[in-house]
């Protein structure tokens, strides 16, 4: 099977996978944000901050290492194990231990138990097989569609039984460590694969992957700092809302989108030493996917109160007005990670840390001097700062891989065509007298209906004698046995 095909398969599977995955995230989010209060949404918020600041101190980048490693024996894979189990419970200890402390600095005594149960979670998910890298170093995501339908599917119960009994955060806590167990019990069934301790490989992996921890520090930093100002400046029920509507924005992204461009990474990197075929692959990369994103992003823009109130409920209305700015912020969250792919996939990772430190510390100095008068500045600033830190990456991109952005501006054309006709036909309807949710499914459906034959069409006429759209239809008709 080709690396196309492969890529194509890997991606149809992943995609089904966060469809069901997110519908069940959708429908707990939908049952969630209407027993919640934003008091407890911000509790949740603050402990996945504090968790994901602490994994990240001990980031192993072990699927990146396995899958960029030109021969793979079992010591690399017993290695990233037992490095990876290792460092997650010691942190998970250092968690537990300093639970109290981080209570404190944010002023909220519940985050103290909430964090100390949380963190089991991480040392549980890190005794999976790395069997389960080596699948996706060979592109191969059936195993773990299997597995993650039991687990999303056992979680989801969990949650929902949960919050309806007793409707507090620790609903969400209980599905986490839930899904932990199951995804690492499964694990062992859907992969033969048995690791043993070993750190025969350390200083080979460590070499590689000390520059992703720094990374990793840095980029949740970037990532996160607007949320850190937000609680610390406006309280843990505001965090609750900007942190909720900032989440709805990135439903599409985790849901489908980044999952779908997970196997490009091994494509990319099967490529590197071949200049042409790099750039080639790089820019249809990025086209398919600006393609995706452009239509979404001008939908979640355009209608950002719609949405909350359709997702959220009537009583997060207050906060809708967030996700217009969050628009920007998904649509470069998406082709920011895919970059830092295609950079990582080479190797240079050095780099994209040192480009990683400087675009934080001016998004960080940025914020505090603009963004603290309310949590509408806060949103637009960190929207378009997202937008300037993805462009100077892609710019970077272009420099180390000459993909041709002209090229890949050209290839974008279509999906930029097809967008304007669905907004052009959703902004002629008047459905205000409607009820909302009928509102926003006829507007939902009229704009990806409109967009997707707007881009086939212009893409057929003007791009049909490239090797990008020879490619697509190369894959399309494998994807339909042709």
């Amino acid at each position: 099977m080709s690396i196309s095909h492969k890529v194509l398969k890997s991606s149809g599977l992943l995609l089904g996978l966060q469809v069901m995955h997110r519908g069940l995230g959708i429908i707990s989010t939908l049952v969630l944000a209407r027993l919640l209060t934003p008091d407890h949404f911000g509790i949740v918020a603050l402990v996945t901050i504090a968790l994901q600041f602490f994994e990240l101190l001990v980031e192993t980048g072990n699927q990146q290492y396995i899958i960029q490693k030109t021969v793979l024996d079992d010591e690399d894979l017993n290695t990233a194990w037992t490095l990876d189990f290792l460092s997650k419970s010691l942190i998970a200890v250092i968690i537990i231990g300093t639970s109290s402390f981080v209570a404190d600095w944010f002023n909220e005594p519940d985050l103290t138990l909430a964090l100390a149960v949380a963190a089991l979670a991480l040392p549980i998910r890190a005794l999976k097989t790395p069997g389960m890298l080596r699948l996706a170093r060979q592109i191969n995501y059936k195993p773990l569609f299997k597995l993650s339908l039991w687990q999303k599917g056992i979680s989801f119960l969990t949650v929902m039984i949960i919050a309806l009994i007793h409707p507090t955060f620790w609903a969400i806590i209980a599905g986490n460590l839930v899904a932990a167990v199951i995804f690492t019990v499964g694990s062992y069934r859907v992969d033969a694969y048995r690791p043993k301790w070993s750190l025969k490989k350390l200083r080979e992996q460590w070499g590689f992957s000390q520059w992703l921890l720094l990374r990793g520090i840095v980029g949740f930093t970037r990532s996160q700092i607007d949320n850190l100002m937000v609680s610390r400046l406006f309280g843990t029920a505001q965090l609750g809302g900007y942190n909720l509507v900032r989440e709805v924005s990135l439903l599409p992204a985790l849901s489908a989108i980044i999952p779908m461009s997970a196997p490009l990474l091994a494509a990319i990197a099967d490529s590197k030493s071949n200049p042409q075929a790099l750039a080639y692959r790089i820019r249809l990369s990025l086209a398919l996917m600006i393609t995706v994103l452009t239509p979404i992003t001008a939908f979640i823009m355009l209608y950002p109160e719609l949405i909350v109130r359709v997702l959220l409920g009537p009583d997060w209305s207050e906060y809708g007005y967030l996700l217009q700015p969050f628009g920007l912020f998904f649509f470069t969250f998406c082709l920011f990670a895919l970059v830092s792919d295609a950079i990582i996939a080479q190797g240079k990772v050095k780099l994209l840390f040192s480009f990683d430190v400087v675009s934080t510390v001016t998004i960080i100095v940025i914020l505090w001097l603009t963004a603290t008068g309310g949590l509408e500045i806060m949103a637009w600033v960190r929207g378009w700062l997202s937008v300037a830190t993805t462009i100077a990456l892609l710019l970077i991109l272009e420099i180390q891989t000459r993909f041709s952005l002209i090229k890949l501006l050209f290839l974008c054309i279509p999906s930029v065509a097809g967008t304007a006709l669905a907004i052009a036909a959703t902004q002629s309807l008047d459905l205000s007298g409607n009820h909302y949710l009928l509102q926003f499914l006829l507007l939902g459906t009229l704009h990806v209906a409109t967009a997707a034959v707007g881009t086939a069409a212009v893409g057929v006429f003007l791009l049909k004698e490239t090797e990008e759209w020879g490619q697509l239809r190369y894959l399309i008709n494998q994807a339909r046995g042709k």
